[in-house]
């Protein structure tokens, strides 16, 4: 596959949750960077920034005198989503008149980042204007990205407010449920924008991740990843739950439900991405493996691991031996955290009421990894071996007095 010759990218929409991901992405790459916004951001190395609303040209001034035209890029993100009335689309008409500026400076290429539910038939206003935005950048060098459902990073957009829902309750009602989606990282998101920049593709193609999963399940991986618990869905039909909406946002106070991003959601229908992903020679990764990289998901691994060693110990484990058993329990699946009270990770001596006397379950085989793990560092050989006799008697005394409550418990888990 030819790749052409990276050079200046102009951007638009840079400010918004995957713009601020793809400028990262494009500065690491050692592009020059022109951001075209309403609003300046604080001033970085290797970033110019022009005044520029959405309806208005590509300034000359974008263009780096030091390179040809042709060289230079246009990744076009900006949405204006207070665009709505009668007429044509406010978004469409911008990005005509961006495409047409682009067209007469001599850009050599110009990517539109649009959205899976791009179709003419979308149920929500947002995907009939990026289908139709998709047919303004129809030259062989334009090119309309479709995303699927991206997540991680910073907690804002369609992200935030699925994490937010998720940590709220632990039973969810939700319109399609068993609805199928293609969950890409926000990270792989801007690769392949930049990818598609280089790589010699036109017209729409699929930036989503080429396994589909239920929407269900994807929620209930997310409150796995992000608060340790599981979430349960149950199934609602589309109208009561838009009547809903509309009840709560004609409420003057609290908190608004965007109906376009329901709509979104409900609309949402498998498209096969494996050819356009090997065109741009990206991989994406399962939804389960990107979230494993998520801060707060590390963050609760690891405080798992301090739980369940120091329980294992008797003592307060190290940094190296904790970050050992959440990458042992990253190769050992995809489950992330266990569901654990905040009382057991403050008082690790509490895991002997609960700790399974056999068969198998989630917590015996983390107990088993942080046994393992200890018994094979220096760290934890030292520990074990400082257990006294007094320690030893106490221990078997306290045994002793959970055996019924193991009991209990293990006769209601059968």
């Amino acid at each position: 596959m030819s790749e052409r010759p990276p050079g200046p990218l102009i951007i638009t929409g840079a400010a918004g949750y995957i713009g601020q991901a793809v400028v990262e992405a494009a500065l690491h790459a050692g592009h020059a960077v022109v951001l075209l916004a309403r609003r300046p951001a604080a001033d970085r190395p290797g970033v110019r920034q022009l005044p520029w609303r959405l309806g208005e040209p590509i300034p000359a001034a974008a263009l780096d005198p030091a390179s040809p035209a042709v060289d230079h890029a246009l990744i076009h993100l900006a949405h204006d989503w207070s665009a709505s009335g009668p007429g044509e689309d406010a978004n469409l008409t911008g990005s005509r008149t961006l495409r047409d500026s682009g067209r007469a400076l001599g850009l050599g290429r110009q990517v539109f980042v649009s959205s899976l539910s791009a179709r003419p038939d979308a149920l929500n206003r947002y995907g009939r204007a990026k289908w139709a935005i998709e047919q303004v950048f129809d030259a062989p060098d334009e090119v309309s990205l479709r995303v699927g459902l991206v997540y991680g990073g910073p907690r804002t957009a369609m992200y935030g407010l699925l994490c937010r829902i998720v940590g709220l309750t632990s039973v969810l009602p939700m319109i399609r449920p068993r609805q199928a989606v293609q969950p890409i990282h926000r990270r792989e998101v801007a690769e392949g924008v930049l990818r598609a920049v280089t790589a010699e593709v036109s017209g729409p193609v699929g930036l989503a991740g080429a396994d589909a999963i239920r929407f269900a399940d994807f929620l209930d991986m997310l409150a796995r990843r992000t608060r340790g618990g599981r979430v349960l869905t149950v199934p609602l039909p589309l109208a009561p739950v838009l009547l809903m909406c509309r009840i709560v946002n004609a409420v003057p106070v609290g908190p608004k439900v965007d109906e376009e991003r329901v709509l979104g959601l409900a609309g949402t229908r498998f498209v096969e991405t494996r050819a356009d992903l090997a065109r741009l020679g990206l991989v994406v990764r399962p939804f389960a493996d990107g979230m494993a990289d998520e801060p707060v998901a590390r963050r609760r691994l690891l405080a798992e691991g301090q739980a369940v060693l120091g329980f294992v110990l008797r003592a307060r484990p190290g940094g190296a031996l904790v970050r050992r058993y959440a990458r042992a329990v990253r190769c050992d699946g995809p489950e992330g955290a266990l569901p654990l009270a905040p009382l057991f990770l403050c008082w690790p001596a509490l895991f002997r009421w609960i700790e399974p006397l056999r068969g198998p379950s989630a917590l015996r085989r983390r107990l088993d990894v942080a046994l393992a793990l200890a018994e094979a560092s220096p760290e934890g050989e030292r520990a074990l071996s400082r257990s006294s006799r007094i320690g030893l008697f106490g221990d078997l005394v306290l045994d002793a007095l959970a055996m019924p409550v193991r009991l209990a418990a293990g006769a209601f888990a059968r």
